[in-house]
């Protein structure tokens, strides 16, 4: 009882997932417009979902073959825009003077990646939000926040809006 008392105290770790799009940016807005506190330590995950870049279109674009030049090219362009993503990221956090990092994790899923954040940073709570699938395409495809959902060690919050 007294652990919970001065974790409370100092705050909790709140993972949130985030890609860049709309609903991502929702989900960030809503933690602070809503549940925020100065001692909370919130961790922005970026999960780097690895069948994607081995997909990218920029594939289709070179000739059949693995020359090692034009796949380190590919990976390095891939690379840089990571990094712009997590820098944007992380003037989002210095913008709104929150204490937090930025993480990006590479995955065979997105849902899964942003679960090991999680437990690597003893999270709390995990937010993140959705495309607001139907229920056949999310049982289809599958989608990040029902992984998470399922998954997670910690309490989710899902933002629709």
């Amino acid at each position: 009882m007294a652990d919970e008392a001065a974790k409370t105290d100092s705050g909790k770790t709140v993972v949130i997932a985030i890609d860049g799009s709309e609903q991502a940016r929702n989900a960030f807005d809503w933690y602070k417009n809503n549940i925020f506190k100065d001692t909370d330590k919130v961790v922005l995950v970026h999960a780097v979902e690895m069948h994607e870049i081995l997909n990218s279109q920029q594939w289709y674009a070179t000739p059949y073959s693995f020359d090692k030049d034009t796949l380190f090219a590919i990976l390095e362009k891939e690379k840089e825009k990571v990094t712009a993503k997590l820098e944007e990221f992380a003037q989002l956090l210095r913008d709104s003077k929150i204490n937090g990092t930025v993480k990006s994790v590479h995955s065979s899923s997105p849902g899964e990646g942003i679960c090991k954040i999680a437990k690597e940073v003893n999270a709390d709570l995990i937010i993140t939000g959705t495309r607001g699938m139907g229920s056949v395409r999310r049982t289809l495809l599958g989608s990040v926040s029902d992984y998470i959902l399922h998954h997670a060690h910690v309490p989710v919050i899902v933002c629709r809006h």
